[in-house]
């Protein structure tokens, strides 16, 4: 949690220093006489400074979908494949032998066998 709180807290210092940036750009526009440029700057200061002040739903919405998903959530009590015979999010990117259908850990040798199926080099 503290990680989206920090790009929360990031973003909105971004937002503020593009809205505060364009608002002088503005300003020196409209001073020397550019009138379409300083409106359309002002415009952009205008929706980066609401942007920043304004609660974005984003990272909301990316926790509803996790929870609906079940996405990055580990039960301490699952095996390796929960009742619905899939597997866990635990083991769901992991790369697993073809002949013994253990998994296959970084660095562990491996390579295709006769089938071009990716197994441990001692099970080939």
């Amino acid at each position: 949690m503290d990680l989206r709180k920090a790009v929360r807290d990031r973003e909105r210092l971004a937002r503020t220093l593009l809205a505060f940036g364009l608002s002088v750009v503005a300003i020196r526009s409209l001073r020397n006489g550019k009138r379409l440029s300083g409106l359309l700057a002002g415009g952009g200061a205008l929706a980066a400074g609401y942007a920043a002040v304004t609660p974005s739903g984003e990272l909301e919405d990316l926790d509803e979908l996790t929870e609906t998903l079940d996405v990055g959530t580990t039960d301490e009590d699952a095996d390796d494949e929960d009742s619905s015979g899939r597997e866990t999010t635990e083991d769901a990117g992991k790369l697993r032998c073809a002949a013994c259908g253990e998994p296959i850990s970084t660095g562990q040798t491996r390579g295709p066998n006769e089938n071009d199926e990716i197994v441990h080099l001692d099970c080939k």
